[in-house]
């Protein structure tokens, strides 16, 4: 059985598979091996799922097999038994850190930043922001997190997770849509700043030039607009709203949200019932179907 705790730098990895460090270079970009555990810019460490999948790869091209035709054997045998090649990020990280106090160090860098980046945004966060405030050095960060990005995609699931995780019981159990459109606001008015600060990051992310970070800035933005959009369009389906497009509507409803965020940090003795349903009401009236009174008029 190998054993999960040995760790190489490339000129090991070279030495034990035969294979030099441009071929291993290039079998890393083509998604033949999974990244290294990097302690430091320049550091990076590689484990037996290296070893062993090296091994493979010169398996097959010695047996004439393309590079296609052994990633997709990599692929189907990653499926069929994942810890065999340890292939996947996320195993790793997990498998990493065996002891407690490493698997303490990693959620205190989660923690931190979950929460500068809601304070100050994904551009403005440094790494040194972070090990700054757990006193710990840079390659502490670097043994966990790759880099600022991976450390990113992590926790902006869990800000939104932790900012949604009550209340939305009762409102799966309302049938009205209506209701269940000023009950989603209601929600979100006690935490309005971070509702703010979490489509901030959303929008940040959609800016980057990074395909991955885009691809989770459209996936924030969508998980808060699609629950807005369906209950609109199940308005429209029952009646009680005009026909109206549901996806302009609900985000037109985000953007209503953001400006009254914008009106109560700039008007800091606003009273609460001048705005509590303020949003709900402008758009509930914008779109509620005329009655027949008003249509006769």
């Amino acid at each position: 059985m190998d054993n999960p705790a040995r760790w190489y730098r490339i000129s090991q990895l070279e030495e034990l598979s035969g294979v030099n460090r441009r071929t291993i270079h290039f079998y890393l970009k083509e998604g033949l091996l999974p990244p290294p555990r990097k302690t430091g810019q320049t550091m990076a460490y590689y484990d037996e799922s290296h070893l062993r999948r090296l091994k493979m790869i010169s398996q097959a091209k010695q047996q004439g097999a393309p590079l296609f035709a052994i990633k997709e054997q990599l692929g189907n045998m990653e499926d069929a038994l994942p810890r065999s090649l340890g292939n996947k990020l996320q195993e790793s990280k997990k498998a990493l850190p065996k002891s407690a106090q490493g698997q303490k160090t990693r959620e205190a860098v989660l923690e931190i930043g979950c929460r500068l980046f809601r304070k100050k945004g994904f551009a403005n966060t440094k790494v040194a922001d972070i090990t700054q405030r757990l006193k710990v050095g840079k390659g502490t960060f670097y043994f966990y997190f790759s880099d600022k990005k991976e450390l990113f995609l992590e926790c902006a699931p869990r800000i939104f997770a932790e900012l949604f995780s009550v209340g939305w019981e009762k409102i799966r159990e309302e049938k009205n849509p209506l209701n269940r459109l000023k009950m989603r606001g209601d929600l979100v008015l006690p935490v309005l700043d971070e509702f703010c600060a979490i489509l901030s990051l959303a929008k940040e992310a959609m800016a980057e030039k990074d395909e991955k970070l885009k691809k989770l800035g459209e996936q924030i933005f969508t998980s808060i607009r699609l629950p807005l959009e369906r209950d609109i369009e199940k308005g429209v389906e029952t009646g009680l709203l005009r026909p109206i497009n549901p996806m302009v509507y609900a985000s037109m409803m985000i953007g209503g949200m953001e400006g009254l965020n914008h009106l109560i940090l700039t008007k800091k003795n606003l009273p609460k019932k001048s705005y509590e349903n303020a949003v709900y009401e402008l758009f509930t009236f914008g779109m509620a179907k005329p009655s027949p009174d008003d249509r006769a008029s």
